[in-house]
């Protein structure tokens, strides 16, 4: 029962979100951590609704938790690695390309991103590979496949 009323509670937020009605989506994201405190979903929603309602170090917050409840996906670190962007800290935005990138060697997003920030520092970034030669390019490859995932908010 709690596990499905935090899925509702996690779409219902970021439903506030993106109809960008962030101080909604903000609450309704603490109220879906008052179920699971390490929910990954709830902590990526709530630095999401951060950042678009203009609450830096708290979107910041939010988002490295995230990262910290859910280290294995390429979501949290491209949010993260968007966050960083938008605050014009680019180089900790290419690592958290670069992570995404590690985490799922086809993430889209990452790999956009990341273009974009070889094309703005005028460096070539290398992204992140694994050398543990799977044919994914990930270094996690006992978590299933998951389908690409759209940019954020969800």
């Amino acid at each position: 029962m709690a596990s499905e009323d935090l899925k509702s509670l996690i779409e219902e937020a970021a439903t506030a979100v993106r109809e960008q009605s962030f101080e909604k989506g903000i609450d309704i994201a603490r109220q879906a951590l008052e179920v699971d405190s390490r929910s990954t979903d709830a902590y990526a929603v709530l630095g999401v609704a951060f950042a678009k309602a203009g609450r830096v170090d708290e979107a910041t917050d939010a988002l490295q938790r995230a990262v910290q409840t859910g280290p294995y996906s390429a979501r949290n670190y491209y949010n993260l690695a968007m966050h960083y962007y938008g605050m014009g800290n680019k180089n900790d935005a290419i690592a958290m390309c670069q992570e995404a990138i590690r985490c799922n060697g086809k993430h889209r997003g990452s790999a956009n991103l990341l273009r974009k920030l070889e094309d703005e520092t005028h460096v070539e970034v290398a992204p992140y590979q694994t050398s543990l030669g799977d044919s994914r390019g990930t270094a996690y490859q006992y978590k299933k496949d998951e389908p690409e995932e759209a940019p954020p908010p969800f």
